[in-house]
């Protein structure tokens, strides 16, 4: 979709140049309009669009006189279309330009236009004063073992990203963050959006550069060496980088050869990922014939081509079926389990999370609020038990309500609706306490109670707690009249999310941006007249 667009504005930058000379040219009796015209077809050779539309029309042309005079007119010499004045100086720019263009993208590939991280001033010390325990003892881990004797597979040290610091506003998108990750470990990244998950795994993977900081992926240095870093990841984007017209096996084809692996094994590796994937009735038909879930699936398998020692998931199961969703959890589950393979997984889906991971942490504002296993967070920050309740009899919800909140003062009630009625007990309540005089309520009021149950808060309370926090942060700045901070949060939203976003907003970009173009080169022609005439006039 992206070189699609791109290719449009190409295509439409072409004929407009192309036109607007065209045009000039046939008014020959104007003096000026004829000076106007040349100093254009001399300017606009700097774009290759224009070089190849003009080059193309003038050797069609050329072709096409050649043609008529020769059968009409007599000693008539044909005209190479190659001369200079005609196709040769547009073959001639094209040459440089493919040579300037080549090595631009030669320094873009060694990062040579990144620029130097010391000319950003980076706060000494951007973590929260009330960080939590787990999070410093996470960060004092890293500290102590700068060798990684401790085999982290990933390891985030003092990870920054500041946007916005060349126009003098910094936004503060990811706040020195640590952590490892070990072999077989499924990490997970949560947090709302704008938190810094995305920013977060774009640094990882090389897309983006790090303010300050680093991170070590099989102690190789994303800074210092991002090609070998490369060679032990694997990446599912959360948008389905794929091809519509090619098929499965196709894909998997050519992200292979990208990879490296030698021609004669390709073929099995692909059996083997379609096999994995379920894949293998699918594997001849176009990507345009497949589901969003069959999608994901094919993302997965070019995730695991080159056999990475980890794997960044970008929301993996968006879009699916609960069923395949399934199966392509007990996919993450074997990988980490049988293979020992490192996953690093963001998801909205906090089931997903408590199925896959091992250990998680929440964002919020670009900080580890908590680390730990799901258990373990639960357990921390939960605010305690869920009573949830089903009454035989609608009217009789409030008998219900008195006699529990009698007997367990700390019981809060969250929801009542038809007959369901929603508590949350603290923690400071024991278990034993809350059976028992549920029992007992349950034995008193006869058949007012129909039944019940009694449940930890799960890990969405705990989730949302959280987004809470940033959501609270960013209507404060909001009000309190920070309007550059606000803006710089969604600045830094569509800056991250630039590609998920093309596509919404090329097309209406792109209604702009023609009668831009045209108004800017009728400009320039206006302008360049009304210097030739002043020059004439006096």
């Amino acid at each position: 979709m992206i070189v699609q667009h791109r290719r449009n504005r190409i295509s439409r930058g072409s004929l407009i140049t192309t036109i607007s000379t065209f045009t000039l040219e046939n008014f020959n009796d104007d003096i000026d309009l004829k000076r106007v015209n040349n100093i254009l077809m001399k300017l606009f050779l700097i774009f290759p669009h224009y070089c190849l539309g003009r080059g193309l029309f003038d050797m069609s042309r050329t072709h096409a006189i050649n043609v008529f005079s020769l059968k009409y007119v007599p000693d008539y010499v044909p005209v190479s279309p190659f001369q200079m004045n005609i196709v040769g100086r547009n073959l001639l720019s094209l040459f440089f330009q493919g040579i300037i263009f080549f090595l631009l993208a030669i320094l873009a590939q060694y990062r040579f236009f990144i620029p130097d991280r010391g000319c950003v001033r980076t706060p000494k010390n951007l973590k929260s004063l009330n960080e939590d325990d787990d999070v410093a003892a996470e960060r004092e881990r890293i500290y102590s073992d700068p060798n990684n004797t401790s085999h982290d597979v990933l390891r985030m040290v003092d990870l920054v990203k500041i946007y916005g610091w060349a126009f003098g506003k910094n936004f503060t998108a990811v706040k020195q963050t640590c952590v490892g990750v070990k072999q077989g470990e499924c990490f997970g990244l949560l947090g709302i959006n704008g938190s810094g998950k995305s920013t977060t795994f774009k640094m990882l993977t090389g897309e983006i550069s790090m303010t300050d900081g680093n991170a070590y992926v099989n102690n190789y240095s994303v800074i210092k060496q991002l090609d070998d870093v490369r060679q032990n990841i694997g990446y599912c984007p959360q948008f389905d980088a794929l091809d519509s017209l090619l098929t499965a096996r196709e894909h998997l084809y050519f992200y292979a050869r990208l990879c490296g692996i030698k021609q004669k094994n390709i073929p099995f590796i692909a059996d083997c990922l379609l096999k994995r994937l379920g894949l293998t009735l699918w594997a001849d038909r176009p990507v345009k014939q497949y589901s969003g879930g069959n999608k994901r699936k094919l993302s997965t398998a070019i995730s695991l081509i080159g056999n990475p020692l980890i794997i960044f998931m970008d929301e993996p199961t968006t879009g699916m079926d609960v069923r395949a969703k399934r199966f392509l959890w007990n996919c993450i589950l074997k990988l980490t389990r049988q293979d020992k393979k490192s996953v690093v997984i963001t998801s909205h889906s906090m089931e997903e999370c408590e199925t896959l991971c091992n250990r998680l942490v929440i964002m919020v504002n670009g900080e580890f609020k908590c680390l730990g296993g799901v258990q373990h967070l639960k357990e921390k920050f939960g605010d305690g038990y869920t009573i949830l309740i089903r009454t035989n009899i609608d009217t009789n919800r409030k008998i219900v309500i008195n006699y529990i909140q009698k007997y367990i003062p700390e019981a809060i009630i969250k929801e009542e609706h038809n007959k369901m009625i929603h508590f949350r007990v603290s923690t400071n309540v024991s278990l034993h306490k809350m059976f028992s005089i549920l029992e007992k309520a349950r034995d008193e009021l006869k058949n007012l109670i129909e039944d019940y149950t009694v449940t930890q808060v799960t890990l969405d309370d705990v989730f949302v707690n959280f987004a809470k926090i940033q959501e609270g942060n960013q209507i404060l700045n909001e009000t309190n009249g920070q309007g550059n901070s606000y803006e710089l949060t969604h600045r830094k939203t569509n800056i991250v999310g630039k590609f998920s976003k093309y596509g919404q907003d090329a097309p209406e970009k792109q209604k702009r941006m023609f009668p831009l173009m045209l108004t800017v080169i009728i400009f320039i022609v206006k302008l360049i007249l009304f210097c030739f005439r002043k020059k004439h006039a006096c």
